[in-house]
């Protein structure tokens, strides 16, 4: 006899459950202006490498970069920066860009982006804010995790 109250007792809970899922479902409206998840998961596995061969317009700090226009040819010297993720090999440091802005007031010949991102680094994560200040000659470029120290960088260019 007892089964048979659980059993009504768990039908009420999971109807009362799927109701209240329901109601959350129906008032909630999608107000975001950046790529829905499914396009976002997109972007980020979309491996083309076409952002390396020329200088993208919308994100020109995207490309390969290192320190030294030597290091180019080390691949374990490279910072991988493309316009909403970047890998930063030297440092084991991976980042999610989760939104992009752009200064438009130019300063001393440079354009800024920053990026709100989500990075992963030595098993840790962290919310960072990251700074890159291009130069008008779209060849070198400073960047600035959180208002710290920045690294000076140089594009990789291919041969």
């Amino acid at each position: 006899m007892r089964s048979t109250p659980r059993k009504s007792g768990f039908r009420a809970w999971t109807l009362l459950a799927g109701v209240a899922l329901a109601s959350q479902v129906a008032g909630c409206e999608d107000r975001r202006t950046d790529p829905a998840p499914a396009d976002l998961a997109d972007t980020l596995l979309d491996d083309s490498l076409d952002f390396r061969d020329q200088v993208d317009p919308h994100a020109p700090y995207a490309g390969e970069w290192a320190i030294r226009a030597a290091d180019c040819d080390e691949e374990k010297k490279i910072w991988t920066i493309e316009p909403r993720r970047m890998a930063i090999v030297p440092s084991m440091r991976f980042c999610l860009f989760e939104k992009v802005y752009v200064n438009t007031a130019e300063q001393e010949g440079e354009t800024v982006w920053s990026a709100a991102s989500q990075c992963l680094a030595e098993g840790r994560e962290s919310q960072d804010f990251v700074f890159f200040r291009l130069k008008e000659n779209l060849r070198d470029m400073r960047v600035t995790f959180n208002d710290s120290r920045s690294v000076a960088l140089v594009r990789c260019l291919r041969s």
